[in-house]
């Protein structure tokens, strides 16, 4: 089977075909026409009432009083499953772990709380000389870099101002610490918080700080993108128009 090419393999058109049709639905829809479905899946309007009907069976979708289209409630059972199994520090712990692992420095996950910012996740530095907080510290909105990265993105990642990512800052918030920091971002481009590397300033120099910045940048949309942000993440590395 191995060999067979992809396209090749009994049923995949037709899984393909009906996951288009649910996939088709945007934010904002009530309800879609069968001719509205045609267009936006490219299927001929017989071929997409001949696969919505196993859908509506199988109450993916139900079809409405005028005959359009609605997402069912399966649709609603699966997302409940879905969200009951996101246990974001599944997710978080992991990219952390892998920092540390790379670069023998302390990274963590703020996130706004009120007028500060808030250490939500943490795995620290094996160094006995390293920035060791606990999750659940608090520290003020300053200009360290988580800072900077959380107040620069609305909570639905739009610019509030214009940064280069991530951020690096020496000294902000105590005199021999250093940090890094970029934005991570979930499901519906909703801003999860800021994903930093910390550690002393003789260590986290400007210059190891250059080149930990495509490991930020990989490990946050990698996170991003496992947490249903990935379009949002791509969009904060571009800066805002400037009109």
């Amino acid at each position: 089977m191995d060999d067979v090419p992809p396209a090749s393999v009994p049923g995949r058109a037709s899984a393909e075909r009906l996951l288009s049709i649910l996939s088709c639905f945007q934010r904002g829809d009530d309800s879609l026409s069968l001719s509205e479905i045609a267009r936006r899946t490219g299927l001929i309007k017989s071929t997409a009432l001949r696969i919505a009907h196993p859908l509506v069976e199988t109450s993916f979708l139900v079809r409405d009083n005028h005959g359009d289209y609605r997402l069912g409630p399966e649709i609603a059972r699966l997302n409940l499953i879905y969200h009951e199994s996101m246990r974001i520090e599944n997710y978080v712990l992991p990219v952390l772990q892998s920092l540390v692992d790379a670069t023998g420095e302390t990274a963590s996950i703020y996130i706004r709380h009120g007028s500060y910012r808030l250490c939500q996740y943490r795995v620290n530095s094996p160094h006995q000389l390293g920035v060791h907080k606990q999750p659940g510290e608090t520290r003020a909105m300053d200009e360290a870099s988580s800072a900077i990265v959380l107040r620069s993105f609305s909570d639905h990642g739009e610019h509030q101002s214009l940064i280069a990512l991530p951020v690096y800052t020496q000294g902000a918030s105590d005199p021999f610490a250093a940090s890094m920091a970029i934005p991570v971002f979930q499901n519906e481009g909703i801003m999860l918080g800021a994903l930093v590397l910390a550690g002393p300033c003789n260590r986290l120099t400007p210059g190891q700080a250059e080149l930990y910045s495509d490991q930020m940048r990989s490990a946050a949309l990698n996170l991003s993108r496992q947490l249903g942000g990935e379009a949002a993440f791509l969009r904060a590395l571009q800066p805002p128009r400037q009109f």
